[in-house]
């Protein structure tokens, strides 16, 4: 993972997860329960994203982001 963060540092409760679906690359809306990894992939540029949200696989630098 090029951005490595375990479960509990992505969310503080461990019945939710809140991220913004916005993908790090360039912007686009990830598709929720797609890709690779059974959690989001971006249409736009191929990116990849875990159930949590972290990227996998594809052009995206970085998670989805996980609001404060």
């Amino acid at each position: 993972m090029r951005e490595p963060a375990t479960d509990a540092e992505r969310c503080k409760r461990p019945e939710w997860l809140i991220c913004i679906g916005v993908c790090t690359h360039l912007g686009c809306i990830p598709q929720p329960d797609a890709g690779k990894y059974g959690g989001y992939f971006c249409p736009c540029h191929g990116s990849h994203y875990d159930y949590a949200g972290r990227i996998r696989q594809g052009p995206a630098p970085k998670n989805l982001e996980v609001p404060p």
